[in-house]
Formats: C-alpha cells, structure tokens, sequence
C-alpha cells in the first residue's frame, strides 16, 4: 500500500512544542488501555464498543471474550432500535464475532433509511446495515444523504455523510466533492494544528471518514499534506483524554494515519537522552509512524548541528546509521567533533527510495552536550578592610579542605578565588551557578553569596565581616565555607567543603541572642501594616472664608430680587407646586448635607427618592400652568 510520509516537527527540550514525544509510547497505550478497561463490566453497550475498538487499534487481547459476545449478541434482540444495532454490529465486527440478522432488525434498519432522516441517523442505519449484511440501496442513502445534508450542512453532519459514503458502492462524488467544504472550516491554531470545532471527537470523525470515502472512492482526498501534519500534531496533543469515547476517537483517527494510501504522517523524535557526552556520544533519532510502527528502511539525514550560542554548525548534511536491533531508530556520532557544551539544534529530515513516500520535511530536535569541569587556582583567607597589608590567602585543591581554621574579625575581609576550567577544551570557562555557602557550624544556618567573574574568568568572592552584619544576624562562631558549582551543561556539579573560618562580629542589637539557635528560629516580629497618614486639613479660616464665598452669590441672588421687585402674585397655591417647591428646597438641603456629613452612597439614595417626587409634582405643575394660559387665550 502506497503512503505520503509527511513529518511531524518534533522539538524536545526547550524548544518542545508537542511534547516529548510525538506518537503514542508504548506507556500512553497502556495509559489509554486503563481508561478503557472498566467497559468490561458489560454495564453499558457503548462502553463495550469504544473498549472493543480501541482494544483492538492497540493490539491488545480483549479478556472474555466468548462473554462479551453473548452480551453483544442479547443487547441486539429483538426490539433493539437502530442505535443500538449499530452500537452491537460495530463492538462485534471489532471483536470478529458477527451478529445475525434477524428480520426485525433487517425491517427496523431498512425503515430508517429513509428521507428526512438526519446524517447520524443515516450513519447508525448505514453502518449497522453493513456489519449485518444487508444489501443496501446506493441511490436511494444518496438520496437521503443529500436532503439531510440540505437540512443540516455542519462539520458534523458532514462527517457522518463521508462515512455514510464510504460504505456505498458505486459513485458517490456528491459526497466526496464536500470534503473539502469540511476542511475550509477547520481552525487554525498557534499555525501548527488543524482542529475542528468541537474538540477530538468531531475532529477525528470527520478525518477518518475523509479519508475512508476517498480511498473507497480511489479519489486523493482535498487535503494538503502540510495540513495532515497540522491534524496530526492536534491529534497527538490529546493523546492523554480521559474519556473512553475520546480514546476510541482519538486511536479511530490515528490507525486511519498510520494505514492509508494518501497520507501517513511519520514523527520524528529524539530516541536518546537530550544529554550527551563522552559516556554517551551518540544522538539517537527515532523515525516511527503515530503509533510507533516503524517505516521500514529509510534514509535519514542531519541537516545540520547548530550551537544555539553563537550559531556555530558542527554537523553538515551527514545520513544517520540504523541502530541494530532496535527498528527505526537511527543514530549519530557526535562527540567525535569536539563540541563545545551548550544546547544545540538538530535538524533531520527523512526519505526513502520509494518515490510514493514524501519524507524530506525537516524536524528540529534539541539535544545538550556535557563536559565535565575542573576547579582550579583555589585561593581562600582574608585581608585588612583598609588594605594596609597584603592578603593572606591559602591554596587548596579539590577535593581536600583547609587543613586549619581561619579567622576574620570586623576589622577584616573573606577573600576567595577560583577558576572553573572545561575539562576537554583544557580553557577557563563560566558557569550558570557558581555560590559560596557559609553554614553556622552550630545553628546551621546558612548564608549563600553569589561569586562573580572578573575579564579573565576569574570567579571572586569578597565580603566585608563588618558590613555583614545582618546578613549573618551578628552570630559569631564557628562557620563552614562550601562552593557551589553547577551548569545545565556539566556533567559533574560540585559541592565543595572547602574550609572553616571562625567569625566574631562587632556587638549588636543582633548579636545579644543567647544563642545562635535563638536568632534562627526564635517568631520574627508581627508585621502590622500601617495606612496612610491623611493630609493635614486646610485651617478653619480657609474653609469658612471658601464656605461665604460659595454662600455669597445666593445673597445676591436674593438683594437683585429685592431691588427689583420680584411678583409672586401668580404662584399657584396647588398641592403639585408645594410639593415640587418643597422638593426643590429638599434637593438643595440634601446637596448642603452632603458637604457636612453624609457620603456619596447616602446622598445617592435620598437623592433618588426626593427627585422623583419633585419630578412628577414639577411634571404636573407645569401641565396645570400651561392649561390655564390655554384657557386664557
């Protein structure tokens, strides 16, 4: 059987987009088979074929089988309804034990083969026909086929009608020419996957029919091979479903990719630890199908080798030799080369004689190397804090420790240097972590300090005993100094007991403890948190001269009335215009308490009470008003 070797871009380590692997590891089969499991309580039909199924894709013996049978087999009786024929033919045809078909169920499947039937009917009535054997009308399911899908034309509907085609004999391009209408309206995610909406199950349903009514109809199907590789990395991102209808979806749409004549998308993954080194110099690259199958022979290539740090290429077009006795993995000699540590990126590509197989799309794998380092030129001791004389410094070499105490009082500085040298290259080298722990020899409480590099690579540490005071808590005694060494990239991280020194610092506040346990685990101090002072309030004669000012325009007000002789005659003496007047006045007082004393909230609430009482009294006065003049004239 032909197949399209397309390949899935598998990146492990840090640059892992799926996962670390990108098929389904013999502990994801084992993983699925649990979730599977329970079905064979022979509680629930569905149950038994999603097991029976997803058993089978697997490769797993099925327990009881002669058992599951007969609950197969009682669950299809008479008075079974359609779905229920389906569900039983189907976990019999995936356990080889077939049903017969009885005359109730060949009436009950022929009857719902009709028009006006929705595309999962049709499925259910179509497929139970096939496991039954009952001759089908090809004219009269496209008929039916073809109005369900006048009726209903989503993703769903559609999967079920590739299926429904795939089982016809004869010519069914009506329904292959709507796989790719099914296809336009998968979703695009982070570029790299295809998904339907819906999830996994519409998903893997509408692939495996695609691809099952274009082989049926010896048609390639309307899929680019970049987007079998997009549905592909999708289906591999839900391989840890918990649900035994998801597995027995997801392993439906993965056997389909891994056994087709147009499209078997092949992963390619790192077979070997992401570290190596001169204990373990190859690269191993496995080249499988989705369920771990291998390909057979095939040639396999590294494009290239690149050290992500400075863009340095180690490897240029080199084919990987097989791996004897382990099929299709490949591997590499890497070691040879000299590479320097650090993370590197491998691209492979895989291809094969075959011209029907298209495997030349490159994957990038991530793969570290490790070299072991050395530590050397150990100096440690002190010094004068003003530098009046030379450092007294001792040598030490790994692993042994300063044969004798050394001591440092206020008046003086902890010095230590060291250099960190790769052990292949034979040159100074930097390091990711690179700390001077001191421990309290009798508290053991521990200080870390970060030791830094000078131009030379130099690793310094320098601390003034006077300006460590909190830092120590002002414990003095007794003190271990360890070295710290580690990388993601060496493959011997230190730990180094390197000296004791004894530490007496000036007397504090903090180093009146009774003893050294008492600083280190006496209760802290309860942190209470303190608001905010308010700001200092203006003087009373600010706010009495802004408050005249504010009151001034209503006196105003009131004199130009005086002056120029307001006419009340006309006020209208109604219980409307008292109310609104009364309304009017309130709205004001509230806006005076408001200043005062009352909040927003408050203010709001009587707000909302007084204005819709002066609303509708104003809302009639007006009216009233407005009649009279009427009348007048």
């Amino acid at each position: 059987m032909g197949r399209g070797v397309l390949v899935i871009l598998a990146l492990l380590g840090v640059c892992s987009a799926l996962s670390p692997s990108t098929y389904l590891t013999p502990g994801d089969k084992e993983r699925l088979k649990l979730v599977l499991e329970p079905a064979w309580s022979l509680s629930d039909l569905a149950q038994v074929l999603y097991a029976s199924a997803g058993y089978k894709h697997l490769g797993q013996v099925i327990p009881n089988v002669q058992g599951v049978c007969n609950f197969i087999k009682s669950s299809a009786g008479d008075g079974a309804t359609v779905e229920t024929l389906f569900l039983a033919s189907s976990a019999g045809k995936a356990l080889g034990c077939p049903i017969e078909a009885s005359a109730a169920a060949i009436q009950a499947v022929s009857e719902a083969i009709r028009e006006g039937a929705s595309s999962q009917e049709l499925y259910h009535a179509v497929t139970a026909a096939t496991n039954l054997g009952v001759a089908l009308d090809t004219a009269k399911v496209l008929r039916a086929t073809q109005l369900a899908l006048k009726k209903d034309d989503s993703v769903l509907s559609l999967g079920y009608a590739f299926h429904v085609g795939a089982q016809l004999k004869g010519e069914v391009g009506s329904i292959f020419e709507r796989i790719e209408d099914a296809v336009v309206q998968a979703d695009e995610v982070d570029g790299r996957m295809l998904q339907f909406e819906g999830g996994l199950s519409i998903t893997a349903l509408v692939l495996s029919g695609a691809y099952k009514l274009a082989e049926s109809s010896n048609k390639t199907p309307p899929i680019k091979p970049d987007q079998a590789v997009k549905f592909a990395n999708y289906l591999m991102t839900r391989k840890s479903v918990q649900m035994p209808k998801g597995v027995y979806y997801l392993l439906e749409a993965v056997s389909m990719f891994t056994n087709n004549k147009f499209h078997v998308p092949v992963a390619i993954t790192l077979a070997s630890n992401v570290a190596i080194s001169a204990d373990a110099p190859t690269v191993q690259v496995r080249v499988t199908d989705l369920k771990g199958n291998s390909l057979g022979p095939l040639k396999v290539t590294a494009d290239s080798a690149t050290r992500e740090s400075d863009e340095v290429v180690i490897i240029s077009k080199e084919k990987l030799a097989p791996l004897a006795g382990a099929e299709g993995v490949y591997e590499l000699e890497v070691m040879s080369r000299g590479p320097a540590r650090g993370f590197y990126r491998l691209v492979v590509s895989a291809d094969a004689s075959d011209t029907r197989l298209v495997g030349h799309t490159a994957a990038t794998l991530t793969f570290k190397v490790l070299t072991a380092i050395s530590i050397q030129s150990v100096e440690i001791g002190t010094a004068d804090s003003d530098q009046s004389t030379a450092p007294s410094l001792q040598r030490v070499t790994y692993p042994s420790t300063l044969g004798e105490n050394l001591a440092a009082d206020q008046h003086q500085r902890v010095m230590l240097r060291f250099l960190v040298r790769d052990t292949a290259s034979g040159r100074p080298t930097r390091v990711h972590q690179a700390f001077v722990k001191i421990t309290h020899v009798d508290s053991a409480r521990e200080i870390i300090f970060v030791a830094e590099t000078d131009a030379n690579d130099l690793y310094k540490f320098d601390i003034d005993v006077s300006s460590s005071v909190k830092e120590f808590g002002g414990v003095s005694g007794l003190y271990s100094v360890e070295l710290v060494v580690g990388d993601a990239c060496i493959s011997n991280p230190t730990l180094w007991h390197l000296a004791d020194i004894s530490l007496t610092f000036p007397d504090s506040s903090l180093s009146s403890q009774s003893s050294p346990n008492e600083y280190t685990y006496k209760v802290r101090p309860e942190i209470k948190h303190v608001f905010r002072s308010p700001d200092q309030r203006p003087s009373s004669l600010v706010s009495t001269t802004f408050t005249v000012l504010c009151i001034l325009p209503l006196f105003v007000l009131l004199i130009m009335w005086y002056k120029l002789g307001v006419n009340i005659s006309s006020f209208p003496f109604t219980f409307s215009a008292i109310v609104f007047h009364i309304g009017l006045a309130g709205i004001l007082g509230l806006f005076c308490l408001f200043w005062l004393q009352l909040d927003m909230f408050t203010t709001l609430r009587y707000l909302f009470m007084i204005g819709v009482v002066t609303f509708f009294s104003g809302n009639y006065m007006l009216s009233s008003i407005a009649a009279k003049r009427m009348e007048v004239a």
